[in-house]
């Protein structure tokens, strides 16, 4: 760790794009493979070009706004709001859609979603705690842990956030096509579903710029509490991600979607109440952080592990040495970053 007041040494550029791109590659596989297996490991590579751009940019926009100080952890909440829009609003429709014949949204009927004035609620509210936790702040704590000597600092120029954020508006932008909107929306949901995607473009906006002028607060350090041991934090996290999993799916295919969406409500306050508390902690860093993440995927990469023909076990494994790898002495250390402490001051 830098002493006080002793400047921190330079990162190159090509360091600095590596471990940019290392987060755009890392965010949808943690996401789409590793914490959900909606891509098996097999079908992963292929679709890495798409992912980049609906999962990848996005989350290292996200990274960049809270290092350079334009944003404090209410306005990381407020972009996972804004993400899980753009995701699942725009891109994928599953907020809104349902499908030809069948009248389903992924695995539930319209009434399992509770699909109400052209929203699938118990989706939509679910996927939020997904997408804020498990696509933007679990992949950027991890790679943060995994960067040592450029933890804490701007990874893109103004070159790089100008193309960044360009990709992430053509994507949205794309996504409001005629023909994407005939593909997405095919079914007995589609004026309504053509009708919300339109509506959650001006949501999006109105949400990045909330985000932009909210309190930029930090977990600075309270002294007098100390944070959980590392077995306790590896319990919390998979305890959680369990009970995501009963409120995602359990409550809805037992007639009870309103209580999912109460759920998953619950849960992200829950969650962004302990992170808040634990994060003040003054012995809290990196590797309690990884030791939570950890947690938190540790029941999907079991559950991966019995999918051998789709080559889920090579992303278990894969992913247990990154983890791995976050946890030594020469990873995550006391020096934090996103999303708990004040980062160190980024260099001119």
């Amino acid at each position: 760790m830098t002493a006080a007041g002793e400047a921190r040494p330079a990162v190159g550029r090509w360091t600095r794009l590596r471990w940019a791109l290392g987060l755009a590659v890392l965010t949808p596989f943690l996401a789409e493979t590793v914490a959900s297996s909606n891509t098996p490991a097999l079908l992963f590579p292929i679709l890495l070009p798409v992912y980049l751009l609906v999962y990848g940019l996005p989350a290292l926009l996200v990274r960049e706004a809270w290092v350079r100080g334009w944003i404090g952890w209410p306005g990381v909440v407020v972009l996972g709001l804004a993400y899980t829009m753009i995701n699942e609003g725009l891109v994928a429709a599953t907020w809104f859609k349902l499908a030809p014949g069948t009248g389903t949204v992924l695995t539930f009927t319209s009434t399992q979603a509770l699909h109400v004035a052209g929203v699938n609620w118990a989706v939509a509210a679910n996927l939020v705690v997904f997408h804020t936790l498990y696509s933007i702040v679990l992949p950027c704590v991890l790679v943060e842990a995994l960067g040592t000597s450029a933890r804490g600092r701007p990874w893109l120029g103004r070159l790089g956030l100008t193309v960044c954020g360009g990709l992430v508006l053509l994507v949205v932008l794309g996504s409001l096509g005629a023909k994407a909107t005939a593909r997405v929306c095919a079914g007995p949901a589609f004026a309504s579903c053509a009708a919300g995607r339109r509506v959650t473009v001006l949501a999006v906006l109105a949400l990045v710029a909330l985000a932009l002028v909210l309190p930029r607060r930090r977990l600075d350090p309270r002294y007098g509490r100390r944070r959980p041991t590392g077995g306790t934090l590896v319990a919390v996290g998979a305890g959680f991600t369990v009970a995501f999993l009963l409120s995602f799916f359990l409550l809805p295919l037992a007639g009870l979607p309103a209580w999912s969406v109460g759920t998953a409500a619950l849960l992200l306050v829950v969650a962004g109440t302990v992170l808040v508390r634990w994060g003040r902690a003054p012995d809290w860093d990196l590797r309690a952080a990884v030791l939570l993440a950890l947690g938190a995927l540790l029941p999907s990469m079991l559950v991966a592990l019995t999918k051998i023909a789709v080559g889920q076990p090579v992303a278990v494994l894969v992913a247990a040495v990154l983890l791995w790898r976050a946890l030594r002495p020469s990873g995550a250390g006391s020096e934090m970053s996103l999303p708990y402490r004040t980062p160190a001051r980024a260099d001119p």
